[in-house]
């Protein structure tokens, strides 16, 4: 319902006061316990607890205590902390150590081990108390004192032999540890780190020692270390701090500075990861017989190939040509043809491969349109068939027609059941997606009415009220003066009673829009109720407004005030005040109401200030 020039506006403000125009030192006040984003691990809890000082802070250290930690309390708690670490080193020197004299572990090794970490706990203890340790964004030292241990335990891993399962069970306390200590950005860091290291540990042993080193064993130990990575990187995925130096150089180099590329490459990189583990699985076939060494290889090749083509269309931006830029059907294609392909090469298990091409369509399922989802299981059902008659015609012995006439008849059951899905699945995204799109323009009509005019499109009255009272309050705390004002239309019952209220309606809007026009961005106006207006002026004097106020009585004298009735012109008077701190809003606008009524007295087209 249009509100017109005969009502006044008393509608009721459903969302957030819009913020106020104009720079304000209040604005930028950071509340009490935030932490800033770029803290690490004590460094956050600190500014965190900033308004209630740790405990050490106000006790005394004694001269032992200052000796071996300084005489600054967080340094102290840093240094303390690392030297707890300390004591679990060598608790786990002396046990390694013990396991060498048993002849458990070789004695040199664990004796360079020992080495490091006493070298390792020396270095730390030397830049906490040395306080070379500021010098670093994060200065407690978090992540090298995670890290350092990390490589230690893959470092150990090489040469423990039958006890190495227990190296994997160290490496998690020091996985945990960072995850409850670093933020986000550098967990995903070290997991991946831990992840790539281990990987390529694990692969070396088994090139160099093959008899002892199991590829499958080392392949399931490589399982667990990657679910309990993926389990950490899952936990951290709806993290968005903004990363700095090494870790944001290495953001960039990685994923681009577009947050949309950036969203693309990371989950680029999920299926990528999967191709990695396929080619991994692959290669541990081909070493036990299972599959063809030279096929094997060529498919593992294929497969590696891919990862660097999407890979380089993602990162060099060459996607964005496209009119999916991510590129899904593409990639689902390729997966497709990488499982008809392992299928042509397994032997009695390549049944499973019909179980992952199921598994490709149904990843499509959530980005392909249903268009794109049946030419995908076309494809992939086309694909099947014919490698299944070629592979029935090639090596009947090893594909017999039966088995390949049921396995094709599973494909054929399977794969557009999916297809059909896939397109309810899509129909019922659009729904919900023109839903949603529905509801934010019902929802943002629903925001303008309750903080607009629906006449002139100024704040209305309620609205106003909120920031008159946000301004005070920024004014009382920054000592920022503003000044009101009230601003009505000189014989406006006239206009409607001559002209229609139609007209009057055009007066109200041309008012609204000349006001705007020559108001400061920080300024605010609002429709006040009937051919009221309130003015907010921010960050000046009562001479400063005055003078703002004729500036704005010139334009509106001059300009017409109607399109339907030629050379309609009109005036206002205002009454104009300063806002005091020892008064309420209520006060300061009675004062300018009654300012207004002593310039009505006074003649009219004119501004009295009180």
């Amino acid at each position: 319902m249009a509100v017109t020039n005969t009502s006044k506006s008393h509608l009721t403000v459903v969302g957030a006061p819009q913020a106020i125009h104009g720079p304000n030192p209040a604005l930028a006040a950071t509340g009490p316990g935030h932490a800033p984003a770029t803290a690490d691990g004590e460094e956050a809890r600190e500014a965190a607890t900033s308004r209630a000082p740790h405990p050490d802070a106000h006790q005394p250290a004694g001269p032992v205590s200052t000796l071996l930690l300084g005489d600054d309390w967080k340094q102290r708690l840093r240094t303390r902390r690392s030297l707890g670490g300390a004591a679990v080193y060598a608790l786990f020197a002396i046990v390694i150590n013990l396991a060498a004299n048993q002849g458990w572990l070789p004695t040199v090794p664990v004796h360079q081990v020992s080495f490091v970490l006493l070298g390792m706990v020396a270095v730390f203890y030397g830049l906490l108390r040395s306080g070379l340790n500021r010098q670093f964004k994060d200065p407690s030292l978090t992540m090298p004192q995670i890290l350092l241990p990390a490589t230690v335990a893959a470092w150990m891993y090489t040469f423990s032999g039958p006890l190495r399962d227990g190296v994997l069970v160290i490496l998690a306390p020091v996985l945990l540890f960072g995850f409850n200590h670093l933020r986000p950005s550098k967990v995903r860091l070290l997991s991946g780190y831990v992840l790539a290291l281990m990987g390529v540990v694990m692969i070396s042993l088994v090139h160099h020692d093959p008899k002892s080193y199991d590829m499958g064993k080392e392949l399931v130990r490589f399982m667990l270390v990657a679910v309990v990575v993926v389990t950490m990187w899952q936990y951290t995925a709806n993290d968005t701090e903004e990363s700095s130096g090494l870790l944001h150089a290495l953001g960039v180099l990685l994923f681009t500075e577009d947050p949309k590329q950036r969203l693309r490459i990371q989950r680029y990189m999920m299926a990528a990861a999967n191709f990695v583990i396929c080619t991994i699985v692959l290669a541990y076939a081909v070493s036990t017989g299972a599959v063809n060494e030279t096929a094997g290889w060529w498919l593992g090749t294929y497969m590696m190939a891919n990862v660097a083509v999407f890979y380089a269309l993602l990162r060099t931006g060459l996607n964005l040509h496209f009119s999916d830029p991510s590129l899904t059907l593409p990639q689902i294609m390729v997966a497709l043809t990488c499982v008809v392909w392992s299928y042509a090469i397994l032997g009695e298990s390549r049944g499973a491969a019909l179980i992952l091409l199921a598994l490709v369509l149904m990843f499509g399922m959530f980005n392909l349109t249903a268009r794109q989802t049946r030419m995908a299981a076309f494809f992939a059902l086309c694909s099947q068939g014919l490698t299944m008659l070629f592979m029935a015609t090639l090596a009947p012995e090893r594909f017999p027609v039966r088995q390949e006439m049921v396995n094709f008849l599973f494909a054929c059951t399977s794969l557009p059941t999916i297809s059909v899905l896939s397109g309810q699945l899509t129909t019922l995204r659009h729904r919900l997606q023109s839903r949603k799109e529905e509801l934010a323009h019902a929802l943002e009509r629903i925001q303008t009415l309750a903080t607009r005019d629906e006449l002139t499109g100024l704040f209305n009255r309620r609205h106003m009220m909120e920031t008159l009272s946000l301004q005070k309050k920024f004014s009382d705390q920054g000592g920022r003066i503003f000044c009101v004002g009230i601003l009505d239309i000189d014989h406006f019952k006239n206009v409607n009673d001559t002209h229609g209220h139609g007209v009057g309606d055009e007066v109200l809007r041309h008012f609204a829009q000349h006001a705007q026009s020559v108001m400061r961005d920080s300024d605010v106006i609002a429709r006040w109720g009937g051919e009221e207006f309130l003015l907010m002026l921010t960050d000046c004097r009562l001479d400063q407004a005055e003078a703002g106020l004729e500036r704005l009585r010139e334009v509106i004298n001059a300009a017409p005030m109607s399109d339907t009735v030629s050379g309609l012109r009109v005036t206002f008077s205002a009454g104009l005040t300063e806002q005091r701190y020892e008064e309420t809003l209520d006060q300061t606008i009675e004062r300018a109401d009654q300012a207004l009524y002593r310039a009505k007295r006074g003649g009219r087209n004119r501004t009295s200030a009180s």
